[in-house]
């Protein structure tokens, strides 16, 4: 069974997959169209924002938690 892992904001790294699709399509269609440099910047950044945020919650889904020992 799969834990449910957050990035606590509630998206789970399949959301957060899905948002960074959306901002990678976003970013083509303002080339294509030929927005400004500070749109392009500000899409980046966010894109960068989204990467770091499914990073975390593939590393706290993945991650091998020690036993506790007992006392």
């Amino acid at each position: 069974m799969r834990r449910r892992v957050t990035d606590g904001s509630g998206s789970s790294p399949e959301q957060l997959q899905l948002k960074l699709s959306l901002l990678a399509i976003e970013r083509q269609r303002l080339r294509e169209a030929g927005r400004s440099r500070e749109l392009l910047e500000s899409n980046r950044l966010e894109i960068g924002r989204y990467q770091y945020k499914l990073s975390n919650a593939l590393i706290r889904r993945h991650l091998v938690r020690p036993a506790k020992r007992a006392a």
